[in-house]
């Protein structure tokens, strides 16, 4: 009788801990996809091997034509700036044989001016491309740094130079 109840207690124990192992969760992922992440840190260099950026993901799925689906990014981008830009996105992808990475969801940017000030920019949706050393986006743009808003609709960020441009219905307030 002791036996058969011990078998019975560790079974169950057995069963509580493979309830709470997170490791046996299991995932779906579509049928054409070849891997899938967590957590995972993504590092990107360019042509001469030096680091261009950074992107850290809750979530990525990745598909054998080299194109990723990602959720909740954070990408840290360094290559060749004084100070680096760390932008936010609640969703990306990469599409295939690209370096690009589209950044959708609400787009959280910000970076360190050689003044020190530093800027905030916000927007839908934006392209990341490491290769032209930009940000680009057709949607709505709101950048703000310590006295100064300025909206208006498309950007480019050339982060070579380190300038924000707005393409068009540019708006401007300035606070003392």
């Amino acid at each position: 009788m002791a036996l058969v109840i011990i078998i019975g207690v560790g079974r169950w124990l057995g069963g509580q801990r493979s309830a709470a192992d997170p490791a046996r969760d299991v995932v779906t992922t579509p049928d054409n996809s070849d891997y899938y992440l967590e957590d995972a840190t993504l590092y990107q260099l360019d042509k001469d091997g030096a680091l261009a950026y950074r992107a850290h993901t809750v979530q990525a799925l990745h598909f054998p034509d080299e194109a990723a689906r990602l959720q909740d990014i954070t990408v840290h981008y360094v290559r060749e700036l004084a100070a680096p830009w760390d932008i936010d996105a609640k969703r990306a992808r990469m599409p295939p044989g690209a370096h690009d990475i589209y950044l959708y969801d609400g787009i959280v940017a910000t970076h360190e001016q050689a003044n020190g000030e530093v800027v905030h920019v916000t927007t839908d949706h934006a392209w990341i491309r490491p290769d032209q050393d930009q940000i680009d986006s057709d949607a709505h743009v709101v950048a703000r740094q310590p006295g100064e808003q300025v909206e208006g609709d498309g950007m480019r960020a050339d982060l070579a130079s380190d300038t924000i441009y707005l393409l068009s219905n540019v708006q401007a307030r300035y606070a003392p």
